[in-house]
């Protein structure tokens, strides 16, 4: 496994967790390969790790399962903002393939309603909006399950429903914000300059909007008496 390719882009761990690759390095003393990558969600401040390629491409043992270490998830795309801030941090963004991904090609690597936090949870609905809406209208325009589990279909069409009627009531001052930075694909720069104000007060915008929605998302849970979270936390 160590002559295995590694791309930048998502990867699950086998505990579950999810990282994200940035590139390889070579160690200049040994001549050893290594991966760098980060946590996901991405931190407001990044912090960034390194694994030696090898381990990187180990099999682990699980519960007399034998699985491989980090799983690529081909199914998540990185967002614009994301590729902004890692160019901003002197790395790469990950090389664009001029081709079209087909959603059917295998299951959707994504987990839902599986996040660690309601912050993490509005992140998680909001970066992968524009994916989520194109899955679910192309499983009701093919009036088939595409690419998703039944029981995946239904989070996935409640998280929509969900953040389209918050967007259109109590988070109606946002709604804007929202269209151009995840649906139009604004990058935080890109917006500030469009509105002509500068990243940090975008930056404030955003985390007001991300905290506005894990309230709403908390409080629907609460008033239902169900978490949809990977695990009940403590906020």
């Amino acid at each position: 496994m160590a002559g295995r390719r590694i791309c930048a882009g998502y990867y699950r761990q086998y505990d579950g967790k999810v990282v994200y690759v940035v590139s390889l390095a070579t160690d200049t003393d040994t001549g050893e390969e290594a991966v760098i990558w980060t946590t996901y969600p991405f931190a407001d401040l990044p912090r960034y790790w390194t694994s030696s390629k090898k381990s990187f491409c180990a099999f682990v043992g699980v519960d007399g399962e034998r699985k491989v270490k980090y799983k690529r998830l081909t199914n998540m795309k990185i967002s614009e903002a994301a590729v902004e801030r890692l160019e901003d941090e002197g790395f790469r963004g990950p090389v664009r393939k001029n081709q079209t991904r087909q959603m059917d090609e295998e299951y959707d690597s994504r987990k839902y309603q599986q996040s660690l936090s309601y912050l993490a949870y509005a992140k998680d609905l909001c970066e992968n909006y524009n994916f989520d809406r194109s899955k679910y209208h192309l499983c009701v325009k093919e009036k088939r399950l595409a690419a998703i589990t039944r029981s995946d279909f239904a989070k996935l069409k409640e998280d929509l429903q969900f953040l389209d009627n918050a967007l259109k009531t109590v988070l109606a001052e946002y709604r804007d914000y929202f269209q151009e930075r995840f649906v139009d694909g604004l990058s935080i720069r890109k917006y500030a300059a469009a509105h002509q104000i500068n990243r940090g007060s975008v930056d404030y915008l955003q985390k007001k909007f991300f905290s506005a929605l894990a309230q709403l998302l908390k409080e629907r849970d609460e008033a239902e008496g169900k978490c949809r979270l990977s695990q009940p936390v403590k906020n």
